[in-house]
């Protein structure tokens, strides 16, 4: 049973939510219920003054004629205005409701806890804003009028035509109710396939994020063919559930209109009888016959109109899903920085297990980070490193133990003043699709053009930037793909200067770099990392050499400590890593740890 399913809600309570989203908008909807209102009076009027004149025309009667002819065609003038703002209101309010929800989306996605982010594909979420707001559209800006409306008019034509005659009313009437239930009946089924058909599409524009995002892998590797398969896999799963909504919506549609034919046969057969006894007269019939529709199409229209809210409403519980969820903490009494403690960073037998694992990845880890030293973290890959810059950044709630950010534990910090107290650069930069200007920029949002130059020189990024035609105003283009890695890299190293955090956070910032873009980046954070509070993720250990402290950690717990040469000396883990990058080939045997240490 998918999450959707479990937190199903009423149609009525959705659109009750829905109201109370748009607020004070909510006068454009109650300006067009008011005006439709009108509308429904006028119509009733309108065929009132056809069927006196059509009597009239029968009787000769030509001043009664031409004073209903002149009664028309103001009712027809008078609706013209109706119209436009009936469209118009529901059009203000549709829109500015929606945008009030895209905006609660875009606010809700910014403090969405990380685990939540990483458990859900990127596609399934874009389709959250695309295809269930989409059909939210529909249900603000068309359902929630066309509903009552064609109650009203209903319920207003019935009472006309039961004035006129009430035995041909009831006749042509008899089968209403039954119809409506049946066809009602038939519309249940389609809301629980809309809801499934919308988790599938999430999974469509999933795969299809997936080929336009790797683009690059899937040509080098010659993977079209596996991820069009996966396509067709998961668009056959929709298709499949699309076709079935089409089929019950088909089926509804065929039989209502096979139903709907009924009362109007009643109606010209008894009708047209009753005209020839002289007991109604033609235009009474003509009235009769014309306003019949309005009470006989909401057979149909009413169980469609039900459906495409019971659409909207399988899609409110996803865009819902995504507003309720829980947002990462927002309270913390400490929000400034104690300048003179002496550990920056300090763990304390921190334990952490991700909710989708089963075996925790961190187990009892406990480590100072000194103000003003640089401390490498090394190890196998899976050992945990990079989780451990994730729980110092509090993307994550520490399960067992206890973060200290200069003295203060991190669960007693607002979570984002003690972001800004770091900058964090990782392996797989990421920059936005603006000017790479503004990419640096965003480091310290308003920084002056000199801060963001100075940032970029520091950076060695500064004479590239120049050397294009727009400079500093070049477009990055998506995830920096005009860009090679390494500029990408010392982009983002720039941004993390900029905004001149007292801590620094490296996650193998040039494990993916050539060896120049390596040498480039390794001389900027060498230059800004000194003096300043620095944990370094590191691949490549020959980058951290320099480190005052080499943490070596090892199937989530930490394996061997020390500076790099004790650990060198000490014949470890540390020693393994270092010598099976140094090695030239296979038939070399390693260097002895003295013959290493002489090198240096």
């Amino acid at each position: 049973m998918t999450s959707t399913e479990k937190n199903r809600q009423s149609a009525w309570a959705t659109i009750q939510r829905l109201l109370k989203i748009a607020g004070m908008q909510r006068r454009w909807l109650y300006l067009a219920l008011v005006v439709d209102l009108i509308q429904a009076g006028l119509m009733i009027a309108s065929n009132h003054f056809i069927r006196t004149l059509f009597d009239a025309a029968t009787a000769k009667d030509s001043a009664t004629f031409w004073l209903f002819v002149t009664f028309l065609m103001v009712t027809f003038l008078v609706g013209f205005p109706l119209s436009y703002l009936r469209t118009r209101g529901m059009g203000q309010f549709s829109e500015r409701t929606l945008a009030r929800l895209r905006q609660q989306i875009a606010a809700r996605s910014a403090v969405l806890p990380m685990g939540y982010v990483e458990e859900r594909h990127s596609g399934d979420l874009l389709s959250v804003l695309n295809a269930d707001l989409g059909k939210l559209k529909t249900l603000l800006a068309n359902n929630l009028i066309d509903l009552p409306s064609m109650s009203v008019r209903a319920i207003a034509a019935f009472i006309y035509i039961v004035s006129i005659n009430w035995i041909l009313a009831l006749v042509a009437v008899v089968l209403t109710p039954l119809i409506f239930l049946l066809v009602s009946a038939l519309t249940k089924p389609v809301e629980k396939r809309s809801a499934e058909m919308q988790e599938e599409i999430g999974q469509v524009n999933s795969v299809a994020q997936d080929g336009i995002s790797g683009a690059m892998v899937v040509k080098s590797f010659n993977l079209a063919e596996v991820i069009n398969q996966r396509f067709r896999l998961a668009n056959q799963r929709a298709l499949a559930k699309g076709l079935r909504i089409a089929w019950l919506r088909a089926f509804i549609d065929g039989f209502s209109f096979g139903l709907m034919i009924i009362p109007f046969i009643l109606a010209f057969g008894l009708g047209g009888y009753m005209v020839m006894q002289h007991q109604i007269t033609f235009g009474a019939l003509f009235a009769f016959v014309n306003l019949l529709n309005f009470v006989v199409n909401p057979l149909g229209g009413i169980p469609n109109v039900m459906a495409s809210i019971g659409e909207a409403n399988g899609a409110a519980q996803r865009v819902f899903e995504l507003v309720d969820h829980p947002s990462e903490r927002t309270a913390g009494s400490v929000t400034l920085p104690d300048r003179t403690a002496d550990l920056a960073v300090q763990l304390r037998d921190v334990t952490f297990t991700y909710a989708s694992a089963g075996a925790p990845i961190l187990k009892n880890i406990s480590l100072d980070l000194p103000a003003g030293k640089t401390i490498a973290l090394v190890g196998p890959s899976g050992g945990g490193k990079s989780t451990l810059a994730k729980l110092i950044l509090g993307y994550y709630p520490v399960t067992q133990g206890k973060i200290s950010l200069f003295g203060q534990p991190l669960n007693e910090w607002s979570l984002s003043a003690a972001r800004e107290q770091m900058a964090f650069v990782a392996q797989d930069t990421y920059l936005f699709p603006v000017s790479i200007g503004e990419n640096i920029r965003l480091g310290k949002p308003g920084a002056p053009q000199a801060e963001v130059e100075r940032a970029a020189q520091l950076a060695n990024i500064h004479d590239f930037l120049l050397t294009l035609p727009q400079g500093y105003n070049t477009p990055a283009g998506e995830w920096g793909s005009r860009l090679s890695g390494g500029q990408k890299q010392r982009i983002s190293l720039a941004r993390a200067i900029l905004k001149d955090a007292p801590i620094l956070l490296l996650d193998e910032p040039t494990s993916a770099l050539d060896t120049e873009s390596e040498a480039l980046v390794q001389q900027a954070l060498d230059r800004f990392s000194a003096h300043r509070t620095t944990l370094v993720i590191a691949h490549r250990l020959s980058t951290i050499k320099n480190a005052d402290w080499v943490v070596v950690l090892s199937d989530g717990q930490i394996a061997e400590q020390g500076t790099h040469e004790s650990l060198m000396a000490r014949g470890g883990i540390y020693l393994d890593l270092y010598q099976q990058q140094f090695q030239l080939n296979a038939a070399v045997q390693p260097p002895t740890v003295q013959a290493i240490l002489a090198e240096e």
